[in-house]
């Protein structure tokens, strides 16, 4: 389970009623109004409200969302104070009947999501969405104020039990050398000044690929994280593919 209260400076949860969605006007409850104002919004008297930004998380259609926030008109003759309330795309478009809504801040910057999920995500997934969202300011303040000893958790996970004598003929037919096609880059050396190689399958065991000879190379650690995660990575795998191919032949 999350804690919001690690995450957030303040923050609320609230359910999209039928008359926040058919008057476009969303009324956040108390504490979402606390996370709204501690990141320096106050309702506006006017009409139309000035719009500002507020950032999605957990949404795939879309980054933002416009808002605005301002206090609901009132009849001379009403008992009640207006109510602050939230209009514009945020209500109008992004949020349904029904929506679990959280509504928080982090400094300055106001968040929002639906919690729409069946399961929902661990504090480390929503942490590493708000830094995909969050700006500078906000990284680096959580950053800086991050004490203390990091918490432990317990993985249980299956490993391939990949051949010694692959990886032992992949690096002597390397002869020290990055098998990357193009690659120069120099490599530092072991305690024992052996070069430092990688050996990695070119279809991955993750993919059904074979631990074979021939389905490895040794890389440099450059080009191994590129093969796994740079943009390129399926257009270098067919090149490295075959090269091998080339040397086996």
């Amino acid at each position: 389970m999350v804690d919001w209260n690690k995450i957030f400076d303040n923050f609320g949860i609230k359910k999209v009623s039928k008359t926040d969605k058919t008057k476009s006007a969303y009324l956040p409850n108390e504490k979402q109004r606390l996370a709204i104002e501690a990141a320096g919004i106050l309702p506006a008297n006017e009409r139309p409200a000035p719009s500002f930004e507020v950032t999605v998380l957990f949404d795939a259609t879309t980054s933002t969302v416009s808002s605005s926030y301002y206090y609901s008109e009132r009849s001379p003759s009403a008992e009640r104070n207006p109510e602050p309330r939230m209009g514009h795309g945020i209500i109008s478009s992004w949020l349904a009947q029904g929506d679990k809504v959280l509504i928080g801040n982090i400094g300055s910057q106001l968040f929002a999501a639906k919690l729409n999920f069946s399961l929902p995500p661990s504090s480390i997934v929503v942490s590493e969405e708000i830094i995909k969202c969050a700006n500078r300011e906000v990284i680096f303040d959580r950053a800086k104020t991050a004490t203390g000893k990091p918490a432990k958790r317990f993985i249980e996970r299956a490993e391939f039990i990949r051949s010694p004598f692959i990886v032992a003929a992949v690096l002597i037919r390397s002869d020290g050398k990055c098998e990357m096609p193009g690659c120069a880059r120099q490599l530092f050396s072991r305690d024992d000044d052996s070069p430092y190689l990688e050996v990695h399958h070119v279809v991955p065991l993750s993919e059904d690929g074979d631990d074979t000879f021939i389905n490895a190379a040794a890389l440099c650690p450059h080009c191994h994280r590129e093969v796994h995660y740079g943009k390129n990575r399926y257009l270098l795998r067919d090149r490295l593919r075959v090269h091998i191919e080339t040397l086996e032949a």
